[in-house]
């Protein structure tokens, strides 16, 4: 029997939805993914004759929360025309009152489903993944937006496999799970240090959280996975604590190792912005031949 994952966010009813949705104009409601903090529908929408991908959150929202929402998610559609920022087409609410954002459909799926399907990428490709997310993040700090749940779960695949980051800001307003030191948003395994010890989240830990997911992308799980049977306490505890694993040893060039050591690093000796971290991952990329790592 499969553990129950306490970091996910209980599921309310939701059965109503697609007819929530068809009353928006959003017919033929499909559910195709379902996280924390919402359910995402493949809908036709016969107005403009097209298929689109419907978020609802699943999370009762208090007004400055659902105000939150709308503000923080028009602010992103104004950034849809970055290439590595899924469009938001749409915002709004149900006649029921649940908070809802309207994309393009990704087929193909998401990062973290690319990786389960097809393994972890070579390192090239992950330092050119990483090169555009952080264009992707320094637009959107530059807006004043933190994502804060940075993961290869929040990251899409268009047709022609682009990334693009999804859900910005929406961690901060759908709860999150309780720790001694108060509530924390986003997803434990990609989240800095200092923001599971309370700390605000920042651009920095962005930047962690983008690191996180580098790493992942390239063994094919996240540095600090729940181990089977670990309790909660000891994942943030080695988290808080233990550098990253050592990937020396694997056939992956030291410079890219270091590199995502800098990235997961303590605040202090972190990159400060996605800025520098991709002005780091440039440089790697303009080795002409990185050296590997000692075996």
């Amino acid at each position: 029997m499969s553990e129950v994952d306490p970091f996910r966010t209980q599921r309310e009813p939701t059965a109503g939805f697609p007819a929530e949705l068809s009353a928006e104009g959003f017919d033929d409601a499909q559910e195709i993914g379902r996280g924390g903090f919402g359910v995402v529908y493949r809908c036709i929408q016969p107005a403009l004759d097209r298929t689109v991908a419907v978020k609802v959150l699943t999370s009762d929202l208090d007004p400055d929360n659902l105000e939150r929402f709308l503000r923080e998610q028009r602010a992103m559609g104004k950034l849809s025309g970055h290439p590595n920022i899924a469009t938001i087409l749409q915002v709004g609410t149900t006649g029921r009152g649940h908070p809802y954002l309207v994309m393009q459909l990704h087929a193909r799926g998401s990062l973290e489903s690319s990786i389960r399907g097809g393994g972890p990428l070579d390192w090239a490709s992950v330092l050119h993944l990483g090169v555009k997310l952080c264009g992707a993040l320094e637009v959107a700090h530059r807006t004043g937006i933190l994502h804060r749940d940075v993961k290869p779960g929040n990251i899409l695949l268009t047709d022609y496999g682009e990334p693009q980051l999804t859900d910005f800001g929406i961690a901060r307003i759908t709860g999150g799970f309780e720790t001694t030191v108060g509530t924390v948003t986003g997803s434990p395994a990609f989240t800095a240090p200092e923001v599971l010890r309370g700390d605000s989240p920042t651009a920095g830990a962005d930047v962690y959280s983008l690191g996180a997911t580098l790493f992942c992308a390239l063994t094919g799980h996240a540095a600090f996975e729940r181990r089977s049977g670990e309790q909660v306490v000891a994942q943030f505890l080695r988290i808080t604590s233990e550098p990253i694993p050592d990937l020396r040893g694997c056939a992956i060039p030291d410079p890219v190792c270091t590199l995502l050591e800098q990235a997961m690093a303590p605040a202090t000796g972190r990159p400060a912005s996605a800025v520098e971290f991709g002005e780091q991952v440039r440089r790697v990329l303009r080795c002409p031949a990185p050296p590997r790592c000692h075996r």
